[in-house]
């Protein structure tokens, strides 16, 4: 996950969830320092309200955009 701001632009990896004290806690890496994001019960259905757009689930279904500069993995070599 990247998130950009005006400020500055971060490399976000979420390494763990947990259902804690009433809230969904996640936490990983932001950039190089260690992270916790908390969502609210209302905040987490209305990500997967958004989430259940027919836009949003092709884009779950389809492979990752390849990554420039980096030349594209052969999938038949990879299944092997």
């Amino acid at each position: 996950m990247r998130v950009v701001t005006p400020a500055m632009k971060l490399d976000v990896r979420i390494d763990e969830l947990a259902a804690k004290d009433g809230l969904l806690q996640m936490s990983g890496v932001a950039g190089m320092l260690p992270c916790e994001t908390t969502l609210r019960p209302s905040e987490l259905r209305r990500m997967i309200g958004k989430l259940m757009r027919p836009s949003i689930l092709r884009l779950l279904l389809s492979g990752d955009p390849p990554v420039p500069g980096k030349p594209p993995e052969d999938r038949r070599s990879a299944a092997v």
